[in-house]
């Protein structure tokens, strides 16, 4: 049987190029929670936390979303995650899963509209640099 791999701060910090301060950060506001820890109290994760930890910054990456909506975003993933254990259940009925995936399906409608309010803003944003860029080619090419 495999051992499961644990890391230090340090591991964590040196992989992803997060600074210690940000992961205590993250602990604090709940975005990482049941952090383990030794005897002497060190925190130590394992792939499951990495992979939380990995998913946040990408989230914050790509979406540019506050920690906030980071939050409201892995809520509602472990919220489908719940559901999804549910509908596979032995106990549970047709008229219960149809229950079910009406709230996942509603969950993920959210999900989608948050990211397509995103890129809407991105886009208008990109659209606003393109005609700046646009109309400074335009004098350049007017002054030669």
């Amino acid at each position: 049987m495999d051992a499961v791999r644990h890391y230090t701060m340090e591991d964590i910090t040196e992989r992803l190029g997060v600074t210690a301060r940000t992961l205590h950060y993250y602990e604090e506001i709940g975005l990482l929670t049941s952090v383990s820890r030794t005897e002497g109290r060190h925190r130590v994760y394992d792939e499951e936390m990495v992979a939380r930890i990995e998913h946040i910054l990408r989230l914050k990456l790509a979406l540019g979303a506050s920690l906030q909506e980071i939050r409201d975003i892995l809520q509602a993933e472990e919220e489908l995650d719940r559901l999804r254990a549910t509908f596979y259940g032995d106990a549970i009925t047709d008229a219960e899963r149809g229950r079910i995936l009406d709230e996942a399906t509603v969950r993920l409608q959210d999900i989608i509209a948050h990211i397509d309010e995103r890129m809407g803003k991105l886009s208008v944003l990109r659209q606003s640099f393109a005609e700046r860029l646009e109309r400074a080619n335009g004098l350049k090419g007017g002054s030669e």
